[in-house]
């Protein structure tokens, strides 16, 4: 069963202060958008696109008390087996983001994702590199956003859909139901495997009013958000 990343969770579930300036620019963003003329045919089979470094999708994301945000997750390098993923999220409290090296397995069984390294970054820019012990921590803080990748419709019906993005012919349309740190959720999804990195070109949420949309979406030209500099290393809790 699909599930959210952990950084769109969170979105959905916290209701962070206001900051002004940060409205103002995700306002922005929001308003600039419109909608493509792209036109996806149907799926021919029941899997993922293959990762390749550069793939990134933007997704505009409504949480339960109608405040919007900006999704964009990406693939920016690749050491080995492992991916180099990243998440950034812009809403009204700011720009947030994680860096994680992981590698995924047999992207059906969400037991063979192994994390490797972690990077935390906040609304003012600053990093958090997660090692040693706290990398324990941060592998169950962090295994929904990696588990954004775990993907299986075969069986699922399927659905023509419309976003900003485009219209994607008969998407496979299944319910996703989460639970991670409390907070549970229960979702209908629409994906398609023309979508690099999850798939998903919309979400509503069941049980409560959340939303997801595909806003745009590349095969390439996907690039770090994080400054190389003003780093510190997560402590362990004492």
């Amino acid at each position: 069963m699909k599930r959210y990343s952990i950084a769109c969770l969170f979105a959905l579930a916290c209701t962070p202060s206001i900051d002004p300036a940060a409205k103002a620019d995700v306002d922005a963003k929001l308003a600039a958008i419109s909608p493509q003329n792209r036109q996806t045919p149907p799926p021919s089979g029941f899997e993922p696109m293959p990762l390749a470094v550069g793939q990134w999708t933007k997704h505009k994301v409504i949480d339960q008390n109608g405040r919007p945000s900006l999704m964009t997750y990406k693939v920016i390098g690749q050491e080995g087996d492992a991916w180099w993923l990243e998440t950034v999220m812009e809403g009204y409290s700011g720009r947030h983001g994680m860096k994680m090296l992981a590698s995924l397995g047999n992207r059906k069984d969400p037991s063979t994702v192994d994390l490797r390294d972690a990077w935390i970054m906040d609304k003012n820019g600053r990093v958090t590199h997660y090692d040693g012990a706290t990398l324990a921590i941060a592998k169950s803080m962090m295994k929904g956003n990696m588990s954004m990748l775990e993907v299986g419709w075969q069986g699922f019906p399927q659905e023509d859909t419309f976003v900003p993005a485009g219209t994607f012919a008969a998407c496979y349309k299944g319910r996703t139901d989460v639970s991670v740190m409390g907070f549970s959720s229960s979702t209908m999804g629409w994906y398609h495997p023309a979508v690099p990195l999850s798939g998903m070109v919309k979400s509503r949420g069941i049980d409560k009013p959340t939303s997801m949309e595909l806003v745009d979406f590349g095969m390439n030209g996907a690039q770090s958000d994080f400054p190389a500099a003003n780093t510190t290393v997560a402590t362990p809790p004492q």
